[in-house]
């Protein structure tokens, strides 16, 4: 299959005992002439000198960025890079977003670009397109944890609509592709999100399509130092410990609520009057008494894929 011009984004940071296997793979995929450029936020190891080590084997598909600054985490990070790629003058079609410690299935790109390339024929290569895929969830060792992250979290592709999205994104980011035409509309990142592939949901929700494969494409490796973790839907013990210490729960309502209105800022212009009702119903919520936020939520459908987590939601949410 014709690759057309496709890049692969690698934020990395001190990541050197894992990014040489996941470069490899990206390496070996079933799509030819893909590039990749590798951005290092300020490493403490090995990692920018096992990339450029990369880059000076394959100077026609490897390239890497060294930022003179850390962005503040991995979110702001990708947000940079696909702002930076989306004023790239080279030609360049679709974008995929890899972490630098997963291990891509030689058939990851070759999948996401057959959906992409359905849901453009079907929906127009002119609108925002997104497709994702699900992933194997494993140990540092790629022992499987679980074959499938979709049914592990108990998350729904299908549940793509923006009151959903607003309260639990179900994309990944290093599952995800991108069209040329929705990474047009990221060159100015948010100033609050929850992380970077929430964000891309929601403008992928408000503008154009979101697809999926569902088939697990890589393994999404679990380990002491990961960003974010891929923790089991629904635990008895995670649900209990949430309640006890909603700390990080009121810091993810907080980051929430704050990408909602960044959304509305920035796209407020070009959004239907149904989506700004959404968002501003959505931001009020906090103000609202206890029985008023459970009525909210429901009109609106800011709800959950399940009750028990509606239901923390509704006991938490503006706390």
């Amino acid at each position: 299959m014709e690759s057309g011009a496709i890049l692969v984004l690698v934020a990395a940071r001190n990541g050197e005992l894992y990014i040489g296997e996941q470069l490899d793979s990206i390496l070996a995929q079933t799509v030819p002439g893909i590039r990749i450029l590798v951005s290092d936020d300020c490493s403490g190891d090995h990692t920018p000198e096992i990339a450029r080590e990369y880059e000076r084997r394959f100077p026609q598909q490897v390239q890497v960025w060294q930022r003179q600054s850390p962005s503040g985490g991995a979110a702001a990070h990708f947000l940079d890079l696909l702002a930076r790629a989306a004023r790239m003058e080279a030609p360049l079609e679709y974008v995929l977003l890899s972490d630098q410690d997963d291990v891509w299935l030689p058939h990851k790109a070759e999948r996401l670009l057959e959906q992409m390339r359905r849901t453009e024929e079907a929906a127009g290569r002119d609108l925002p397109v997104l497709i994702h895929s699900d992933l194997t969830v494993t140990d540092e060792k790629l022992n499987v944890i679980a074959p499938s992250f979709f049914a592990y979290q108990k998350v729904s592709p299908q549940r793509r609509a923006l009151p959903q999205l607003l309260v639990q994104n179900n994309v990944t980011g290093g599952a995800v592709m991108l069209n040329r035409p929705l990474l047009e509309l990221l060159k100015t990142p948010p100033q609050v999100c929850l992380m970077h592939d929430s964000w891309l949901a929601l403008v992928a929700s408000c503008f154009g399509v979101i697809s999926w494969v569902d088939e697990p494409l890589y393994y999404y490796r679990q380990h002491g130092a990961n960003a974010l973790g891929a923790e089991k839907g629904d635990s008895p013990e995670g649900f209990i410990r949430r309640m006890e210490d909603g700390s990080q729960a009121r810091e993810n309502y907080r980051k929430m609520f704050g990408q909602a209105r960044c959304l509305l800022e920035l796209y407020g212009n070009r959004l239907d009057e149904k989506q700004k009702a959404v968002l501003e119903a959505f931001i009020r919520l906090p103000g609202r008494s206890r029985i008023g936020k459970i009525a909210e939520i429901l009109r609106w459908g800011f709800t959950k894929n399940t009750w028990i987590r509606t239901l923390g939601q509704m006991m938490m949410i503006g706390d």
